[in-house]
């Protein structure tokens, strides 16, 4: 497939879209295909690497796409589901709120580990300076406060880099969960 197929493909399927949303993405891909043929691949083989035009457009409308579009009807509510709404409503909010504090909990066990973590390091840092400022009184002790004092720096580096790894993980777990969602959604309005 060449470039303006591949870009006519693309722009048919993101028909459901504002225009400047289409016109962001075409250009998008435009640059991309573009900057793969500066490096020296044919216009087929560049247009290939992209992956299929089905994914990259599913790609495209999940991101574009707040989710309040597909959670809300096209149509005015009718009285029953008005009255399903308000017969449900405790047990949807329920749900919710579950969901939320399961997430928020997940965060907070993070945020809890970033903030251990910066304490190894300040405490090592704190137990370094007293024990170069009061070395000369009582100096076996001062020495192993430094020791210690070194130990929790080194505790506080090494913890850093799972730490971090963990909450990019976290995130893009969150990522997946709401395109699940959203992809849900769009499939119950086809």
């Amino acid at each position: 497939m060449n470039k303006s197929k591949f870009m006519s493909e693309l722009s048919i399927r993101l028909n459901t879209l504002p225009q400047h949303e289409i016109n962001k993405s075409l250009a998008y891909y435009s640059e991309i295909i573009a900057d793969r043929m500066e490096d020296g691949m044919c216009e087929e083989v560049a247009v290939s690497g992209l992956g299929d035009i089905d994914e990259i457009a599913q790609e495209i409308v999940l991101d574009a796409t707040p989710i309040s579009k597909f959670i809300l009807p096209n149509r005015p509510l009718s009285s029953s589901d008005i009255f399903l709404l308000v017969l449900c409503s405790p047990l949807i909010i329920l749900l919710i709120g579950i969901v939320i504090l399961i997430y928020l909990s997940v965060w907070l066990v993070i945020s809890a580990l970033y903030l251990i973590n910066i304490s190894f390091v300040l405490v090592g840092l704190a137990g370094i300076v007293a024990s170069i400022v009061d070395f000369r009184n009582n100096i076996p002790i001062n020495i192993l406060i430094f020791i210690v004092s070194l130990f929790s720096i080194g505790i506080g580096i090494v913890l850093y880099a799972p730490i971090k790894k963990g909450s990019k993980k976290l995130w893009g777990l969150t990522t997946l969960v709401i395109r699940y969602i959203k992809i849900k959604f769009i499939r119950k309005k086809d």
